[in-house]
């Protein structure tokens, strides 16, 4: 098998097949190296055999499994949405270091969440920061009773809003099916609609604090050098940013300033190449402390920018 894919110029090929053998086999990836005297059925042979067919042909093998981890978040993902990267998690961590003081207070915050996909940005953050609470709320509560006061979820929560959005109907099914499996029901909401067009009725112009986006940001010139397994089947429509690669991450941070509260700010991932473009795009639409952050292989990734308090 890992020939197979090595040899169809699979990335990844033992990866893969790890992948693939524990999805058909309903079992932890490390579960399939201990039972090596296991023997599979017939029908399990033959759903591993057509996976690995579709493989060869550079079906992303996340969409095979239909599951993939990020930022500790064990998320549903389909052909409607972008596979979540490891480079989107700089966004969570921000967003989080932001939101901590808030954490300290239990003060009411609001975070969106644009182009939300997966919902995987949303998710993260309201997980790292119920993590964030409860652990605090143990630590000030020693009292009787402390491990139900401490660590209540409901209580972690309260006064956090999340809202996520996305122009797909099959993306915000999606959305909402992974916010419910990761218990978050009551915190985040998705909804359809076209970036903060979908927030018109929620009342929340001036009053965001964080505001986060993934949007669209490949230009055209450079289209042609994404890999095929990304071009033939992750959505276009969420790739594409235009000639320039700017069209959408303009509409976002032009929305910026009339829904972040004073000293919010905005986190929107973007190429490497568009890091001085986008720092005068948040500029020119009157943000002040543009800067953009490196991922974690110290490329140019993430615009951050604040509205004047």
């Amino acid at each position: 098998m890992n020939l197979f894919l090595e040899e169809k110029g699979v990335e990844s090929p033992q990866l893969s097949s790890d992948l693939l053998i524990a999805h058909v086999l309903e079992c932890e990836r490390l579960r399939t190296y201990l039972d090596v005297d296991r023997v599979a059925t017939a029908e399990e042979l033959a759903k591993l055999r057509a996976l690995v067919q579709r493989a060869g042909r550079h079906e992303p093998v996340q969409y095979l499994v239909g599951r993939w981890a990020f930022h500790g978040c064990e998320l549903e993902v389909g052909p409607s949405t972008l596979i979540p990267r490891p480079c989107t998690e700089l966004l969570v961590e921000e967003a989080v270091r932001i939101a901590g003081a808030a954490c300290e207070t239990g003060a009411p915050l609001c975070i969106v969440d644009l182009c939300t996909g997966t919902g995987c940005i949303a998710i993260a953050v309201a997980r790292a920061l119920r993590v964030q609470r409860t652990g605090r709320r143990q630590l000030a509560w020693k009292g009787p009773g402390a491990d139900e006061r401490g660590a209540s979820e409901v209580d972690a929560l309260r006064g956090l809003r999340v809202i996520a959005t996305d122009v797909v109907p099959a993306a915000v099914e999606l959305a909402r099916r992974n916010v419910a499996a990761n218990r978050l029901e009551s915190v985040v909401e998705v909804v359809q609609g076209d970036l903060d067009g979908a927030l018109a009725d929620f009342g929340i112009e001036g009053s965001v604090d964080v505001l986060c986006a993934n949007p669209p940001y490949v230009s055209d010139a450079e289209w042609k050098d994404v890999p095929q397994n990304v071009r033939a089947w992750e959505p276009e429509t969420a790739l594409r940013g235009g000639v320039d690669g700017l069209a959408v991450v303009r509409r976002v941070v032009e929305c910026a300033p009339r829904l972040l509260r004073p000293g919010g700010v905005l986190l929107c991932e973007i190429a490497a190449s568009q890091e001085q473009a986008a720092r005068q795009i948040a500029s020119s639409s009157g943000l002040m402390e543009a800067v953009v952050l490196r991922d974690l292989e110290r490329l140019p990734r993430l615009l951050r920018a604040r509205r004047t308090p």
